[in-house]
């Protein structure tokens, strides 16, 4: 039983898309999408990012970036939760922001923070979020 075990999660280990192609993926998502009237989505730039890079960044840059992550998930098809239309996609991406915002929190001497968070990319922590609030498909 064990051996099947073994095989079952090596084969969905090797299927499950790695954090750098969410990462291409977000950073892809508003160059395609065009235009719109939603500011909130423009100007993602977190994409390939450490954890210290969210902690010095604009709460804009930092929604925009959890928005593209969030589409990447979809594209996906790797997400259960709705987010075709623009306001439930802000809600999500705002949660999303919070959480990672808590995640990353700055810790005291400089030192230390630098050491916590310098090797934490954010595509990461955002599909270990995102699975903890049950907002990705069960493999």
């Amino acid at each position: 039983m064990k051996p099947v075990l073994l095989i079952l999660l090596l084969g969905l280990y090797a299927c499950s898309p790695s954090p750098e192609d969410l990462a291409n993926i977000a950073s892809q998502q508003f160059r395609e999408s065009g235009e719109t009237e939603e500011t909130w989505l423009h100007d993602g730039e977190l994409h390939f990012s450490t954890a210290l890079e969210w902690q010095k960044a604009s709460f804009q840059n930092k929604r925009a970036t959890s928005s593209d992550f969030l589409l990447a998930l979809d594209e996906q098809g790797r997400l259960v939760i709705n987010i075709s239309d623009n306001q439930s996609l802000k809600i999500h991406s705002e949660e999303l922001t919070r959480k990672l915002n808590k995640k990353f929190e700055i810790i005291g001497p400089a030192v230390d923070n630098k050491n916590k968070y310098k090797d934490q990319l954010i595509s990461d922590a955002v599909v270990l979020i995102a699975s903890q609030n049950g907002w990705l498909k069960s493999v």
